[in-house]
């Protein structure tokens, strides 16, 4: 692990990059996570991913930079599952194709939407079909739900966040508030 840290700092010296250190450190440690993860895909057995099924109901494929591509999965065993799971799932897709410009699931009904830049050549990475993708969330889903991989991912919160939709109170507005609420008789 020391070799790798070494690796990833070695690399934030001498590359040029967007944000702060720990943001640049965190891009690049995420990029190994991602090799991991791919490796993790490759060991899991079809047949058991298929007790877990993805069904891709809706895709629509932009090309390029201008428009996000849009893609709608129903994942029936999944209906239901408690938002911790949908989290984490959402949280691995991004890990995965993180070119995700929006990630939203209804728990209810097991369905859930990705809509990201789908890659426009193939020297800037690889260009993944829906078909693809729906297996890349098949795994992803069967690996959450067997415990596989942990829960506590926090980057679908964090966009989550900045949509406004979970976590809708900054820090110092749930300071105020809770300022508020000791000096008002409740």
């Amino acid at each position: 692990m020391e070799a790798e840290i070494e690796k990833i700092l070695e690399n934030v010296s001498t590359a040029p990059g967007q944000g702060g250190l720990l943001e640049q450190f965190e891009k690049r440690l995420r990029k190994m996570q991602r090799r991991v993860l791919f490796g993790m895909f490759e060991s899991i057995n079809e047949e058991e991913a298929a007790r877990v099924p993805v069904v891709l109901y809706k895709a629509v494929m932009i090309d390029g930079n201008k428009m996000p591509a849009l893609l709608r999965f129903h994942l029936p065993t999944w209906r239901g599952y408690d938002e911790v799971f949908w989290q984490a799932l959402g949280d691995y897709a991004i890990l995965t194709l993180h070119r995700v410009k929006d990630l939203e699931y209804n728990a209810s009904g097991g369905k859930m939407k990705i809509e990201y830049f789908v890659r426009t050549s193939e020297a800037g990475g690889r260009i993944r079909s829906p078909e693809q993708i729906r297996g890349i969330i098949q795994k992803l889903a069967f690996l959450v739900e067997n415990e596989t991989l942990p829960t506590d991912f926090t980057h679908f919160r964090r966009m989550a966040e900045r949509r406004g939709q979970i976590g809708e109170l900054s820090q110092e507005k749930a300071v105020a508030l809770g300022a508020l609420l000791k000096v008002l008789p409740v």
